[in-house]
């Protein structure tokens, strides 16, 4: 899915009593769709790894506005903002002790499924560029898959279609390095279709492979 990057990241943060290392502070922001307006009910999670506590939550009120008490100053906190209906927005920021203006979450709406997008045309559009696939016209083949991608977002499966169309172009490849490319082209592949579904065998089976054919070509 795709995702929409935090923007006018800055924080204010008030120091608590303690050791420096152990400073606490006090984030606060708001969430807003596109066009401005705010988002109520918007969940904000903040999370490091190497702090205790690990996690924060805030819910946003009818302004979109949010809080969060006790993140740890002068470490660096991924924020992630989540509302039915929407993209969800993420990215990083170093919280400091000097005060700072609000974060502010911009999410963009997720349209759902496009009505008759994956029925219109489709089998046509798929049956062509498999076809060139076929053909051994890798080139043609997968811009025509990423286009279909491009205009049917939710056809993530398509990324398995794609991952073996590269293996395919690549083990006809003379040249190392471009078989390396063509290969590392098919990993994201996969991995960008397990981000949706991480119990696909399909794509895990052919990530393991790929993974360890390059591993080969590397080491030659």
């Amino acid at each position: 899915m795709p995702r929409v990057l935090l923007v006018a990241l800055a924080v204010f943060a008030l120091g608590l009593a303690g050791a420096a290392e152990a400073q606490t502070g006090r984030v606060s922001g708001i969430v807003k769709d596109i066009a401005g307006k705010p988002i109520k009910g918007a969940t904000v999670r903040a999370s490091n790894p190497d702090t205790s506590p690990r996690e924060f939550t805030s819910t946003t009120d009818d302004k979109g506005r949010f809080a969060m008490l006790g993140l740890r100053t002068s470490a660096t906190w991924h924020f992630v903002a989540e509302a039915p209906g929407f993209f969800l927005s993420e990215g990083d920021a170093l919280i400091r002790s000097q005060p700072g203006t609000p974060f502010e979450f911009t999410m963009r709406r997720d349209p759902g499924p496009i009505v008759g997008a994956l029925v219109k045309d489709i089998q046509e559009q798929l049956g062509a560029a498999n076809a060139l696939r076929d053909e051994g016209r890798f080139d043609q083949a997968i811009a025509a898959y990423q286009s279909i991608q491009t205009k049917n977002p939710k056809l993530t499966t398509l990324n398995l279609v794609l991952a073996g169309t590269y293996r395919d172009k690549a083990e006809r490849e003379h040249d190392p390095a471009a078989r390396v490319a063509l290969l590392e082209k098919a990993v994201t592949a996969y991995a960008d279709l397990l981000k949706d579904d991480a119990a696909n065998e399909h794509a895990k089976t052919g990530m393991a492979a790929v993974t360890t054919r390059l591993q080969e070509l590397k080491k030659n």
